[in-house]
């Protein structure tokens, strides 16, 4: 469904606040690693990877670029069980747009570049089975949080702190699913930290939510309209990449 809107839109998961929300989510992933750090043994997972989330279903017919971007999770072990728990985040542009503007209308001879993105923030709390030992551990997640959709314009001043930007539109939304992959140790005579190559896909279901892609804002006659889409977010994740255990 397409909406012309002509001002900045900011949503929020049904019931709370953005940023509220957001905190919640925070601090229900930072309390379930803070107590299960002081009850668990010494077993951690720490990673890094790159991530592509490809959408699927009403998202897809919307939307047909993947995205790409990076993701890293941090996990703690409950006791000696093959069960951790921690937080699992990713950031994805999955599409961008960059023309040439007069940064002043009354000198045409200096242009600037003016970039929008329409990105993807991905932040869940995840429950993850894995093999305690082994040189292939292959593991299963399930995951719930939330993702969030935001599109933003930044004018490129060649300056790393002052170019100016500004949100499009963002909307956030409930993000659930589950997945699995595979953990490969790469060091043969590990003492206290392994290093473990990482691949893995998962599906994640994702409530209503509005949002932006390439071409969905206009400009006509000195105004901007926004040619808003709304749809489920599903989507499915794959990663490569590198985790740490110690």
């Amino acid at each position: 469904m397409n909406n012309d809107h002509n001002h900045r839109q900011t949503k929020s998961v049904p019931g709370l606040p953005l940023p509220a929300a957001r905190l919640l989510l925070l601090a229900l992933c930072l309390g379930a690693i803070g107590e299960l750090s002081a009850a668990c043994a010494q077993d951690f997972q720490a990673g890094v990877n790159f991530l592509t989330v490809v959408p699927r279903g009403e998202f897809k017919d919307n939307v047909r670029n993947n995205g790409y971007g990076v993701g890293g999770q941090f996990l703690v072990r409950v006791k000696q069980s093959p069960i951790l728990v921690g937080a699992d985040l990713g950031g994805v542009i999955y599409g961008s747009e960059t023309r040439r503007e007069r940064l002043l209308p009354d000198v045409p001879d200096v242009r600037v570049n003016v970039t929008t993105s329409n990105n993807i923030f991905l932040m869940h709390l995840l429950v993850r089975a894995e093999p305690r030992q082994g040189v292939v551990r292959p593991y299963a997640d399930g995951l719930i949080g939330f993702k969030y959709l935001f599109t933003r314009t930044s004018i490129d001043l060649d300056s790393q702190d002052n170019n100016p930007s500004e949100t499009n539109l963002s909307d956030s939304t409930l993000s659930y699913g589950f997945g699995g992959g595979v953990h490969v140790r790469l060091n043969p005579h590990p003492r206290r930290l392994e290093v473990l190559l990482d691949a893995g896909v998962r599906y994640l279901r994702g409530s209503r939510a509005e949002y932006l892609r390439e071409g969905s804002i206009r400009r006509d006659n000195g105004g901007v309209f926004f040619d808003v889409l709304r749809s489920r977010t599903d989507a499915v994740t794959a990663q490569v990449g590198i985790t740490f255990q110690f």
